[in-house]
């Protein structure tokens, strides 16, 4: 119960408090401000608690308008005033600072340090109409309850609307400025330099306002004295400095002239007052302006040698990007780079495994390798690290934290997509110990290096990919050599060994023939002999044509030379091939497709008795929406594909060639011990 009462009364208590407080000070600023009532009792040109409640409720809060409202009317009592005037001056006081504080925030988008000419403008303007609310409302409470005459009403309004208005431009702006987050931490100099400056502003400003004005127009031009210190102010020290010379002048002013002196002591003291309230308004949008247009200029400034630092960083990323193409190397160069000039604290580069070389690479900077793995082990969740084609922000909570200390102190990582033509080849991983550094410009910066880090990876993966078709061409141009060579041995082979030999029995079989001629019963033998030798010769110039290019082809179709070809393999190797095609019944594809698919048929087949050790060989033709596929699988040892295009596997490279170059897709599916299945699709359009 204790633990309750204590979370429920605590806050209404602080409330309450602060109410108070404000109340209070509302009070005292509204008392100082009455003494200086001369033209009507309840109207006085200077009135400092509409700054107050002004910036009380820009700074509290709308919650905290009671404190106001108190203020008004504890000093309407305590001054002996009606209590139908306090109701009317409290509603109206309490209603402008509401409105005020509303508009600036929800239409001006103030900054509490000012420090837009926007924000300058705008408190202006809100200042200028919301003050009328107060002054209006308090005017005619006057009026009805008969405590101020109605020939007066415009005078009384005037008063009491520039007592306002300055009060919300000389009170609010000190009061903001000077509560705003974090003060700036100044040289010894530069506070030697504001303390000669506010004691020297004070000297003038009192030596202007603290004599007898003179008859000539000297001691009036004294008041342009002023100005320097406020640019002294403004250009040197901000809005602080200026709002702060502005409240110093201002003070010294109001008392001097409520005494009869200074430039601006005119025969009655509520018009001097007036004159003299002008004249700071004046003051105070010089010192205002002058002081935000002199930060905006600096944040430009400052903003643009941050570009011009962040477009040398990009430039020397590139530079340094282009002096390696070795991936390991690129990977390490881009999270060094990240940590050590774009300010990170840790940085690595995850990628899938379908994307570089198969292999799932893991590599960082700014921490141990160890230490990096066990993170990445942690953080792996789906929610965590998604592959997401923009930049993810999140915050460290202690559940993603592991007992390694070197972690305890990060505050928030990122994670920026490496893009390349709109495609997702990994992902730049980033975590910072400043939990506010990934503002928007850095965003960009990064974006912009990860894209750049993104080329790099492709480069460096184009070379490797363009040493490696190099390395196969350079092989495939040896096979062709050797498969040329061999070719030519095998047709010398076949000519000298088969074609040659028989023809040579031919010739002696004819010379027995011509011995023969007496005897019919042996020359009808040696005819059957000569026969015999013939078709002999015939089928084999006929096997060398087909394994040089079958005839069949080109007379008889693609699906009954495959037949053909597959049912002489059965025979010659007494092996088991299953053979069908699909949506091919009377139909003739292109010379140059049909001549691709029966090599791929026939380069398969040769590798299957060569390495494969398999049982049973099934081959599938299909014709299906304008794309030839192939399909020839077998049940043998199988191998790892990524060793295609290596010396060792040429023969598959060749046939991917021969695929690619119509236009169409090769794939191979192998796993060791699980056999081995070709795929190839070859658009057409016959």
């Amino acid at each position: 119960m204790k633990i309750t009462f204590n979370s429920h009364i605590k806050p209404v208590l602080f409330y309450l408090t602060k109410v108070l407080i404000l109340a209070i000070v509302y009070h005292l600023a509204a008392r100082l401000g009455l003494m200086m009532a001369f033209f009507q009792a309840n109207t006085s040109p200077v009135w400092p608690s509409t700054g107050i409640g002004l910036a009380a409720l820009f700074i509290l809060g709308y919650q905290y308008w009671p404190g106001i409202t108190l203020g008004v009317l504890l000093g309407s009592i305590l001054t002996g005033a009606p209590v139908n005037l306090a109701i009317g001056m409290a509603l109206g006081n309490t209603l402008e600072a509401l409105a005020a504080v509303y508009c600036l925030k929800k239409i001006i988008g103030l900054h509490q340090e000012m420090d837009r000419i926007r924000d300058v403008m705008g408190l202006v303007l809100v200042s200028l109409a919301c003050t009328m609310i107060g002054a209006s409302i308090g005017t005619l409470t006057l009026m009805v309850t008969g405590l101020g005459e109605w020939q007066n009403f415009l005078p009384i309004w005037t008063t009491w609307w520039i007592g306002d208005l300055l009060g919300a431009l000389v009170v609010t702006p000190v009061i903001l400025t000077w509560t705003a987050f974090p003060l700036a931490r100044m040289s010894r100099r530069t506070y030697f330099e504001g303390g000669f400056l506010l004691l020297l502003t004070a000297g003038i400003t009192w030596f202007v306002f603290s004599s007898m004005p003179p008859s000539g127009v000297f001691h009036q031009a004294l008041i342009y004295v002023i100005f320097p210190f406020v640019i002294w102010a403004a250009l040197r020290f901000g809005q602080r400095g200026a709002t702060l010379v502005v409240f110093i002048i201002s003070g010294i002013a109001i008392w001097g002239t409520s005494q009869g002196m200074g430039p601006f002591s005119l025969e009655t003291k509520n018009d001097s007052l007036i004159l003299l309230q002008t004249f700071m308004a004046v003051v105070s949008l010089t010192g205002l302006i002058l002081a935000a247009a002199t930060l905006e200029r600096r944040r430009a400034a400052d903003a643009l040698r941050q570009k011009a630092d962040d477009l040398a960083t990009l430039n020397d990323s590139s530079k340094t990007f282009l002096d390696t193409f070795e991936i390991t190397s690129i990977f390490q160069t881009i999270c060094r780079l990240a940590v050590t000039r774009l300010g990170l604290d840790i940085a690595w580069i995850e990628t899938g495994d379908h994307l570089i070389g198969g292999e799932n690479r893991v590599i960082g900077y700014g921490l141990p390798p160890d230490t990096l793995q066990n993170l990445i082990g942690e953080w792996s969740e789906p929610e965590v690290f998604q592959d997401s084609l923009t930049p993810v922000i999140k915050n460290v909570d202690s559940t993603m934290i592991s007992t390694d200390h070197t972690l305890s102190t990060c505050q928030i990582y990122a994670i920026f997509p490496l893009l390349f033509s709109s495609k997702l080849i990994g992902s730049l991983r980033l975590i910072s110990k400043q939990k506010e550094f990934f503002t928007t410009d850095n965003q960009l910066l990064i974006q912009s290096y990860a894209n750049l880090a993104a080329v790099a990876i492709q480069n460096a993966l184009l070379f490797d990919e363009l040493k490696r078709s190099n390395k196969q061409l350079h092989g495939l141009s040896q096979r062709l050599l050797k498969a040329q060579e061999e070719e030519r041995l095998h047709l010398s082979r076949e000519l000298h060994d088969e074609s040659g030999q028989l023809i040579t029995a031919l010739t002696v079989q004819l010379g027995l023939l011509d011995r023969s001629l007496d005897h019919p019963e042996a020359m009808r033998e040696k005819i059957e002999e000569l026969k015999t030798t013939a078709n002999e010769i015939q089928e084999n110039l006929h096997q060398l044509a087909v394994n040089l290019r079958p005839a069949s082809l080109d007379h008889i179709g693609l699906v009954t030379t495959l037949r053909q070809f597959i049912t002489e393999f059965n025979r010659q190797y007494h092996f088991s091939v299953d053979f069908e095609a699909v949506g091919m019944e009377g139909r003739r594809l292109p010379g140059d497709i049909e001549t691709t698919v029966f090599r791929i048929v026939q380069e398969s087949l040769t590798n299957v008795i060569l390495h494969s050790k398999a049982k049973h060989v099934e081959v599938l033709l299909n014709l299906l929406d304008r794309y030839v596929i192939l399909i020839v699988e077998d049940d043998g040892i199988g191998f790892i594909p990524t060793t295609i295009g290596t010396e060792g596997h040429l023969g598959l490279f060749g046939m991917r060639e021969r695929v690619e170059m119509l236009g169409g897709s090769f794939l191979i599916e192998s796993t060791p011990g699980k056999g081995t299945t070709i795929k190839a699709e070859i658009p057409c359009d016959g």
